[in-house]
């Protein structure tokens, strides 16, 4: 009997070490799936972007949006961009993205994707507050 509970102490221990273990591999799993292929971080945020409002062209990556930037008058042909999601942001097609007063939007790297001719690249920003 005393063997048995010996070997049962350590089966169990050894299950306990091997799942957290596990969890410790899944959580580095997890931390490197969020980075996103072809995005380039600056250490600081750089320059604001003029425009006051974007026209999401399409939802990629981590829930992250390709976003043109508006022209003139409610026309959405100007420069690309990338805008970065957070836990609090979902973007979404077609969606309308205003720079209110008081905020602005700040480009914080650079984001490379493939196109039909080669590989684009276009300002990764995010909205700050001023």
């Amino acid at each position: 009997m005393k063997k048995f509970l010996i070997f049962l102490a350590g089966f169990i221990s050894g299950a306990v070490v091997l799942l957290g273990v596990l969890l410790l591999i899944a959580k580095g799993v997890e931390n490197n799936s969020s980075q996103i292929q072809g995005l380039t971080l600056f250490e600081q945020p750089g320059e604001v972007m003029p425009a006051k409002s974007y026209e999401v062209l399409q939802v990629v990556d981590g829930g992250n949006a390709l976003a043109n930037a508006e022209s003139g008058h409610n026309t959405y042909y100007g420069m690309v961009v990338l805008f970065l999601a957070d836990e609090n942001t979902n973007y979404y097609d077609d969606q309308i993205i205003k720079v209110s007063q008081g905020k602005c939007v700040r480009q914080v790297g650079t984001y490379q994707y493939p196109t039909k001719n080669g590989y684009k690249t276009v300002p990764a920003v995010r909205l700050y507050k001023k």
